[in-house]
């Protein structure tokens, strides 16, 4: 998600368990693994959200958490062209990243019940275009602002 945020970044996330957080387009979501299948429990979930994320592990694990852009939603064509990104003929721009990075030009619609998601690195980034697009069970929240390092203390989606 480089240039947005960094490896050793933390962000806060506002999880939709029980909000309805109605995604838009822009907006950086945190989400499960696609090829895990997730069966936590309501307990479960509420400890581990207790808990800073892989703190003390550095050892990625199949629930590990991603996180990305959302860039289309169910039933919308994606299109990468040049670089350039286009939902259902609408080009999509983002403030401070970088453009024409995508070198592979392809067409993507998204499935019922799922959202297509991209990096911001997009020349070095597993995303969508990798793994498909994510179904809305494996999403965790929205990121809303990046927490540590505390100097660079931020909203993420403006």
């Amino acid at each position: 998600m480089e240039p947005t945020l960094n490896i050793n970044d933390r962000v806060l996330v506002i999880k939709d368990k029980f909000l309805n957080l109605n995604y838009k387009i822009g907006d950086v979501i945190v989400f499960y693994n696609p090829d895990y299948v997730y069966q936590k429990s309501t307990f479960e979930e509420f400890y581990d959200s207790l808990q800073i994320w892989n703190f003390n592990n550095q050892q990625l694990t199949i629930d590990t958490a991603f996180i990305k852009r959302v860039i289309g939603f169910e039933g919308d064509e994606i299109k990468i062209k040049d670089g350039d990104i286009y939902n259902n003929g609408t080009l999509i721009k983002f403030a401070n990243i970088p453009v024409n990075e995508t070198k592979v030009d392809a067409t993507y619609i998204v499935p019922s019940n799922s959202i297509f998601v991209l990096g911001d690195n997009r020349s070095n980034s597993i995303d969508s275009r990798i793994y498909g697009s994510v179904n809305i069970n494996q999403i965790i929240g929205r990121a809303e602002y990046k927490i540590f390092p505390i100097n660079e203390i931020s909203n993420i989606n403006d």
